[in-house]
């Protein structure tokens, strides 16, 4: 019971904050988001860069169909991260950006790009 609560506070405190990313040229609705059956929410990069981060792990937790094209990367610094991921440089437009570090310092990035 005590984790639960724990989990339900947490989830709480992490909605609010959890996609406050950078979205440039693009309005988008936080209100639909989706989530996959990792419980993580994929509305906005924020999300899936805390989730990499939280369980030092680089991936992808999907899309959901928005057309958008996603690279996930970790480095020692924030802009390394954010260098290193994938289609960096195809000449993609960033689209939503989501930073995160990780427990033992390294930094997560999640960039979504628009073809």
């Amino acid at each position: 019971m005590k984790k639960f609560l724990l989990c339900l506070v947490a989830l709480v405190f992490v909605s609010d904050t959890v996609c406050e990313a950078k979205v440039f040229g693009r309005r988008r609705s936080t209100g639909g988001s989706y989530a996959n059956s990792s419980g993580v929410d994929t509305s906005c990069a924020q999300g899936v860069a805390n989730a990499m981060a939280e369980r030092h792990w680089v991936g992808h937790f999907g899309l959901g169909g928005t057309g958008l094209f996603e690279g996930c990367a970790m480095a020692s610094t924030k802009q390394a991260a954010y260098n290193n991921c994938c289609f960096a440089r195809s000449g993609m437009k960033t689209v939503d950006v989501g930073y995160a570090q990780g427990k033992n310092g390294m930094w997560f990035c999640c960039r979504r790009y628009q073809p």
